[in-house]
Formats: C-alpha cells, sequence, structure tokens
C-alpha cells in the first residue's frame, strides 16, 4: 500500500491548529486551567501556570480588552505573563473570575 504524503497532509490538520480549535471551548478551557493549577500545586512553577491564563485569554480576546475588562492595565498584564512579577492573589482572583472559573474549596 503506497501512501501519499501529500495528500495525507491536505487532509490532516497540524497540532497547534488543532490546540487552537480546542481552546475555543470554554469547557476545554476550564479543564485546561484545572491541569494547570493543579501542576503549579505540585510543581511551584508560576511562569507556567500563568502562560496557561494568557492562553486562555487570548483565545478569546485581545489581551488589551481584557485588561479593561479586570481594570488592570495591560502592560501589567504583559509583565506578569513574562515571569517579570508575580500577581498579588487578588489580582489572579480577578482574572479567573473573569474567565468564569470557580475555585472549590474543600
Amino acid at each position: 500500500m503506497d501512501l501519499n504524503i501529500d495528500k495525507l497532509k491536505q487532509n490532516t490538520i497540524s497540532y497547534d491548529e488543532l490546540a487552537e480549535k480546542h481552546m475555543l471551548d470554554t469547557e476545554f478551557q476550564k479543564e485546561y486551567l484545572n491541569l494547570s493549577l493543579a501542576e503549579y500545586v505540585e510543581d511551584g512553577d508560576f511562569n507556567k501556570f500563568f502562560k496557561s491564563l494568557e492562553k486562555v485569554i487570548k483565545s478569546r480576546e485581545s489581551i488589551s480588552s481584557f485588561a479593561k475588562k479586570v481594570n488592570i492595565d495591560r502592560t501589567n498584564l504583559y509583565t506578569l505573563f513574562n515571569g517579570k512579577k508575580i500577581p498579588r492573589l487578588d489580582t489572579i482572583a480577578k482574572i479567573l473570575k473573569e474567565l468564569g472559573y470557580t475555585i472549590k474549596v474543600a
């Protein structure tokens, strides 16, 4: 059986395209953030967690419009996304609340 690689490539999408498509689903976004938050609790890598928040935000709208909604300066959000500053808890809470994410306390 001969595989026609060019035809196969035409009928498939890349991993990045697939991830981008899934990221449009709000339920997927919540699960993605759940996993990211659980990993943060395990490894303490805040930068990875905030990159996850950035991906979810960008999948919904621009950083500028999101920043306006949560009343956080856009440059401050970028500073957080770049790992140059660790946000206060109330900042994280504002971001998560706007994303429709609720933290369940056991």
